[in-house]
């Protein structure tokens, strides 16, 4: 052992760098006869051990990618709350204009939503709305302040988000609880409370859920004629539409009937066209057009306080 430790000490620094390689070329001589006595023994190692590598970067490459997307999308949504805000900041030194109601009824041709949807943007509104409830303030989806925002992390609101931006009009004007709450207050609950469907917008389960959470009382229509409807609206109602395919969509869509009009007709407030909330329509054409849909209450919900 003296002597050994006698040969070490007379090695140079060169000499022990090169005892260090031989000692690394020793152990990967080692390494390798190990691995090929593995595959030899067990012929399927190898093929195991490669699935096993592709599962893993398949694994880590979509975590990044997923990782990517909740970081895109949470920067979207950050400068999507922020404009809203400057916005808001804006819009409080001014006094908001009070909506009239044209006696010129709206066509069903005026009403498409395919053709317009998301095309109402770039505005910031500020309007009051009459309703058989009192003043409202409207809300478009297309609002800049958060028409970029992405619904449940995925799907921008000027596109898909009617259902939040109806129920922020109803909750921010008529809740007994006078919060403050804007469509995007509203998206956030639904995606919290499983009301929010990819690529399709809203469950129909938002508009009781959502409205009952914040105080409002609703009840689901069941005689959808236009002599009841007319009946809600006089004593104390306004009335959520689920819209079917016909003047309003292809697909479906969110609509509030605010308020009875003179000769039959009704105000509404459409989330995706501030044009159309100026007009008179239809009550017979509205009802003849709800979506034939029946969970949830659909297609009409009564809305008091």
């Amino acid at each position: 052992m003296k002597k050994l430790l006698m040969f070490f000490r007379s090695l140079d620094a060169y000499d022990l760098s090169l005892m260090r390689r031989l000692m690394n070329c020793a152990r990967l001589a080692a390494l390798c006869m190990f691995i090929s006595l593995t595959l030899f023994i067990f012929p399927g190692f190898s093929e195991k051990a490669g699935n096993c590598v592709q599962q893993s970067i398949r694994f880590v490459q979509t975590g990044f990618t997923k990782a990517d997307a909740s970081i895109r999308s949470f920067t979207s949504n950050a400068k999507a709350k922020k404009k809203a805000k400057e916005a808001d900041a804006s819009l409080a030194e001014k006094e908001p204009e009070t909506l009239t109601v044209s006696p010129e009824k709206g066509q069903a041709e005026d009403l498409n939503m395919e053709t317009n949807l998301g095309k109402d943007t770039g505005f910031v509104y500020d309007a009051i709305l009459g309703t058989s409830l009192g003043p409202m303030t409207y809300y478009g989806q297309g609002d800049s302040r958060w028409a970029e925002y992405l619904y449940g992390g995925a799907d921008p609101m000027k596109s898909y988000g009617c259902g939040p931006t109806a129920v922020a009009m109803l909750v921010n004007s008529l809740s007994p609880q006078q919060v403050d709450v804007t469509p995007v207050d509203i998206a956030e609950w639904a995606a919290a409370n499983g009301c929010y469907a990819p690529q399709s917008g809203s469950y129909h389960s938002l508009i009781p859920k959502a409205l009952s959470a914040y105080g409002l009382k609703v009840t689901p229509v069941k005689d959808r004629s236009a002599a009841n409807a007319a009946s809600l609206l006089n004593s104390g109602h306004v009335l959520v539409a689920l819209m079917g395919r016909g003047s309003l969509t292809q697909n479906g869509h969110f609509i509030i009937i605010t308020q009875l009009l003179e000769d039959g007709v009704v105000s509404i407030a459409d989330p995706n066209s501030f044009e159309n909330s100026t007009r008179s329509w239809d009550l017979e054409l509205l009802m003849n057009e709800l979506k034939k849909v029946y969970d949830s209450g659909a297609p009409l919900w009564a809305v008091g306080v």
